[in-house]
């Protein structure tokens, strides 16, 4: 008698910000969040295949255990969390394939799926999800939001990912401007906690120990980022000493400070450049969410200072923290000129980086959650 596996067969709705204005799709984050928890889920197990619906096809999506629904959407933010298209997504889901599980990554549509699915299909799978953006009054720009309708959408999950204690904190708060202290329990248990650790294949194995004068800022060049006073931070510094240069990756255009540098390239020039930087910035952010760009630099040697806040000291609890400018200042001056402190936080944080933020170990409750 032969044994039979049974496929546990999930869609994975995205949210997709990357796809307009000739943006390389590759780069958004949802891509690359989901291809490395799809392959840290294949080291687990051996029994999930993923529907993964997407604008267009991926080609770095295009694995051995997935499956491309071509799907038209916006992804201009507002738009994007209110558009859907009922008849679309009728025939995007067939009734010949039969789907155990919904992981949306977009918690605003999450109603609307159900809503579909469940009454026009055969199908009614358990909801679970990720959410990369919560419309919090702090951080969005848009005239409207779709705070409610992600608030409403994650109620009809049974667990939804975020980023940091303090991401979750902060909604809950905001939720509770709407909902009672029932609802706001229920949601408190639905959200959980979810760190995006680091591959740990990508982890260096150890400290470029003779740097460049190379201070980074590999986030993006937003005012969620700060990055307005970091570039007055950087003035100042100019002003005192120009034996150092700014490295900016994602600023778009020419530089237009004579310390900045933005050189690009593909992930191995990312990488390797980060390990040629003496120190990197992690700027006061008003989302609170983790910080990718800063694990990157962590992962690959570079020890960070960060914006003094709890957002931070869950991503790494060994670094040195400032709150006001001239302790910024203070601090990369430190790191520019003394060599032995520099190297020594640097091994330190590495070696947190190996023991703590490693992905695989998080990645296991997901699945385990997938079992539940």
């Amino acid at each position: 008698m032969n044994d039979y596996k049974k496929m546990i067969r999930i869609l994975v709705y995205p949210n997709i910000t990357h796809n307009s204005r000739g943006q390389d799709i590759e780069a958004d984050s949802f891509v690359q969040v989901i291809k490395k928890q799809i392959l840290l889920l294949n080291q687990i197990r051996d029994d999930l295949w993923f529907y993964l619906v997407l604008p267009k096809e991926v080609k770095s999506l295009k694995l051995s255990n997935t499956s491309q629904l071509i799907y038209p959407l916006p992804t201009y933010p507002p738009t994007m969390r209110s558009h859907f298209n009922v008849d679309r997504f009728k025939k995007l889901i067939p009734h010949n394939l039969d789907f155990d599980l919904i992981f949306s990554h977009l918690p605003e549509q999450t109603h609307a799926i159900k809503n579909t699915m469940y009454n026009l299909t055969h199908h009614t799978p358990n909801i679970f999800g990720y959410c990369h953006w919560f419309d919090l009054k702090e951080v969005v720009s848009w005239t409207v939001d779709s705070f409610l309708q992600n608030i409403t959408g994650l109620l009809s999950c049974n667990r939804c990912y975020v980023n940091t204690e303090y991401q979750k904190q902060m909604v809950l708060k905001q939720a509770s401007e709407h909902f009672n202290s029932k609802t706001i329990k229920q949601l408190d248990e639905i959200l959980k906690v979810h760190h995006l650790g680091v591959d740990e294949n990508d982890i260096v194995k150890s400290i470029n120990s003779k740097p460049l004068k190379i201070i980074v800022f590999n986030h993006r060049t937003h005012s969620y980022k700060n990055y307005n006073n970091f570039i007055k931070i950087m003035d100042k510094l100019w002003e005192e000493r120009k034996d150092f240069k700014v490295w900016i990756p994602l600023l778009d255009g020419k530089p237009n400070k004579p310390y900045i540098i933005n050189d690009k390239g593909d992930k191995d020039f990312y990488y390797q450049k980060l390990q040629e930087c003496c120190v990197g910035f992690s700027p006061k952010q008003t989302y609170g969410g983790w910080s990718v760009a800063t694990t990157d630099g962590m992962m690959n040697g570079v020890p960070y200072i960060m914006y003094d806040e709890d957002y931070y000291k869950e991503l790494c609890s060994v670094s040195d923290f400032f709150k006001k400018d001239d302790e910024v200042i203070k601090l990369l001056k430190l790191y520019l000129d003394d060599k032995k402190y520099r190297n020594d936080k640097a091994t330190e944080i590495l070696k947190y980086t190996k023991k703590n933020l490693v992905y695989k170990n998080t990645i296991k409750e997901m699945s385990e959650n997938m079992n539940q």
